[in-house]
C-alpha cells in the first residue's frame, strides 16, 4: 500500500470519501442508534446516495463495523497507545477531554454500549470483547502503577474490584454529561482520579536517623 504522503487520484478521494462517510455515520448512529440510523440519513449529511455507501461498506451492517473501529483507533491514540500505569490514567483525562470536544463519539459509544446488549445486536461481539478488553486494560493500569510504586501493593481482587470502579465511573460520569451538557465532565473526573491516587498512593518511605 502506498503511503499516505503518495496517495494520489482516485484511491486517495475513496479514502477520503470512506473517512467523510465514517464521520457522518458515527454522528448519526449516535444520535438515532443503529436501528433508526438509516444509511438514508447518513447520505442527506455527505451528500451521496446510499447505494454509494453500500458500495464503500457492503451494507449497513460494514459501516457499523468501520464505524466501531474507527471510533476504537481514535481512542487509542487520544489515550496513548504506549501508555502504562499513572500514564494510562492522564490519558483517561485526555479521553474525557476529547470527549466533550468531540460529543457525537461519545454519543456513540454510550448507545452502542446499551443497544449491544442484545445478542442479535450486530455490534454485540464488538462491544462485548472491548468491554472484556477495557477491563484488562484497567486491570494493568493498577498492576503497572504498584510496580511503578506509585501505588500500594494490591491483591488481584483488589485489582480487579479498582478496575471495575473506574471503568464504572468513566461511564457513569459520561452519561452525566450527555443528559446534562453544563455538567463538568473534566473537572468531575479529575477530581475521581486525585482522590483515587491519593487514596491508593504508596506510603512515603520512612526517614531513619543514622
Amino acid at each position: 500500500m502506498p503511503k499516505t504522503g503518495q496517495l494520489r487520484g482516485p484511491y486517495k478521494s475513496g479514502i477520503a470519501r470512506r473517512l467523510q462517510v465514517v464521520t457522518a455515520a458515527i454522528d448519526v448512529f449516535g444520535e438515532f442508534g443503529f436501528a433508526a440510523g438509516t444509511v438514508q440519513r447518513v447520505a442527506d449529511r455527505v451528500g451521496v446516495t446510499p447505494a454509494a455507501i453500500d458500495k464503500l461498506f457492503g451494507n449497513k451492517e460494514g459501516l457499523l463495523v468501520a464505524v466501531l473501529y474507527h471510533w476504537g483507533e481514535l481512542t487509542t491514540e487520544v489515550i496513548g497507545p504506549e501508555a502504562r500505569g499513572m500514564d494510562l490514567l492522564d490519558g483517561f483525562r485526555r479521553l474525557m477531554s476529547y470527549h466533550v470536544q468531540h460529543r457525537g463519539l461519545l454519543d456513540l459509544y454510550i448507545t452502542m454500549a446499551a443497544e449491544a446488549t442484545s445478542p442479535k445486536h450486530p455490534a454485540h461481539e464488538f462491544m462485548t470483547d472491548r468491554y472484556r478488553r477495557t477491563l484488562e486494560t484497567m486491570r494493568g493500569v493498577f498492576r503497572d502503577a504498584v510496580e511503578q510504586g506509585a501505588f500500594a501493593p494490591m491483591s488481584e481482587d483488589e485489582i480487579a474490584r479498582e478496575a471495575e470502579w473506574l471503568l464504572a465511573t468513566m461511564d457513569g460520569l459520561e452519561i452525566q454529561f450527555l443528559l446534562d451538557p453544563t455538567f463538568d465532565l473534566e473537572r468531575s473526573f479529575g477530581h475521581f482520579l486525585d482522590s483515587l491516587t491519593a487514596r491508593l498512593a504508596a506510603a512515603e518511605p520512612a526517614v531513619t536517623d543514622r
